[in-house]
């Protein structure tokens, strides 16, 4: 019953990293509601698995090669699926990394730069490239998976530079959803808890 007051057909998704991890959940579930999902992701054969997912399922995806640190091409691939599809309705900002065990004063420049470019970055690219879509259409919705990383510490795991990027996209998130609430865009942040993963 639920499911049906909250149907998507017609809709187009994109998930960011959305092969492995929390992503095939996150792609999942749009999919079921009848959405057309398309993976995202920087690794061809992750995105392919996270589609394979979907199949078992009996749902599919579509999958598109894309590095959420490259804005260029995040706003290449953006105006490719527009054109493709007439609009991107949902956007799920669900690629991260994480990197943990490293204390602060041992982090590398690049250790740093790599998560920070990944988790938040990666998400405001996103949110420009395909925001500037969803405000010509003026509708849309845009889900940035953060973490509770963001509001806590991880005690004992050291992770500051993970915790300080989930932070970030909290922030950007609620200052988004302000901006673009006028236009009819939907900005939210989902911050999960601890869960199995065999990635960094």
């Amino acid at each position: 019953m639920y499911l049906e007051k909250l149907r998507l057909d017609s809709r187009v998704a994109v998930v960011t990293g959305g092969g492995r991890a929390i992503g095939p959940a996150s792609s999942t579930a749009p999919a079921e509601a009848g959405a057309t999902v398309v993976i995202a992701d920087v690794d061809p054969a992750v995105a392919a698995s996270g589609q394979a997912e979907l199949r078992k399922l009996g749902l599919d995806a579509e999958t598109v090669q894309m590095d959420v640190t490259n804005s260029r091409q995040v706003t290449e691939v953006a105006d490719q699926l527009v054109a493709r599809h007439g609009c991107v309705d949902i956007l799920v900002n669900n690629a991260g990394i994480a990197r943990s065990g490293t204390a602060g004063e041992e982090v590398s420049d690049e250790l740093w730069l790599n998560v920070n470019d990944v988790n938040y970055n990666g998400v405001f690219w996103c949110c420009r490239a395909f925001g500037k879509h969803m405000l010509k259409a003026r509708k849309g919705s845009v889900v940035n998976i953060g973490s509770m990383s963001g509001y806590i510490v991880n005690r004992p795991q050291k992770q500051a530079y993970y915790n300080a990027s989930k932070a970030a996209v909290v922030s950007l998130s609620v200052t988004l959803y302000v901006e673009l609430r006028a236009a009819r865009i939907g900005v939210t942040v989902a911050c999960p808890m601890f869960f199995p993963s065999t990635t960094a």
